[in-house]
């Protein structure tokens, strides 16, 4: 009688035990996107986006580089890897360039023709 009460109160602690642990790691870690100037964005799992900011701050030389911290779904984390690994970029720097010309007002018919005959001086080269 006495080893059934010791085989029920090992499984009663471990199965307490068990139950903590799953509570504890159920919700607690989550995705976020971090963006520091002079770096590609990259993802940090963490509890939240203040634990992120004061792990950065620590690390940082300079923590006014941080410029966003934001939740992100593991599906959009994966997306953004494949993406990089396979060469599609979101936006390449050129294309950046060509949109503000255009926002300005500055990118004309008379430069664009101009850059057609260079491009095509060179090939012809």
């Amino acid at each position: 009688m006495n080893t059934s009460k010791t085989i029920k109160s090992v499984l009663n602690t471990k199965t307490m035990s068990f139950l903590e642990s799953y509570k504890q790691n159920l919700f607690t870690e989550a995705m976020w996107k971090v963006e520091v100037e002079g770096f590609p964005p990259f993802y940090v799992d963490a509890k939240s986006a203040g634990q992120v900011k004061t792990e950065l701050r620590k690390k940082l030389k300079k923590p006014d580089d941080i410029k966003s911290i934001e939740r992100v779904q593991k599906a959009d984390w994966k997306k953004d890897v494949l993406g990089r690994i396979s060469g599609k970029d979101q936006e390449d720097e050129k294309d950046v360039e060509v949109k503000e010309w255009i926002e300005e007002g500055s990118l004309t018919d008379d430069l664009l023709v101009d850059v057609i005959k260079n491009v095509m001086k060179e090939r012809i080269k």
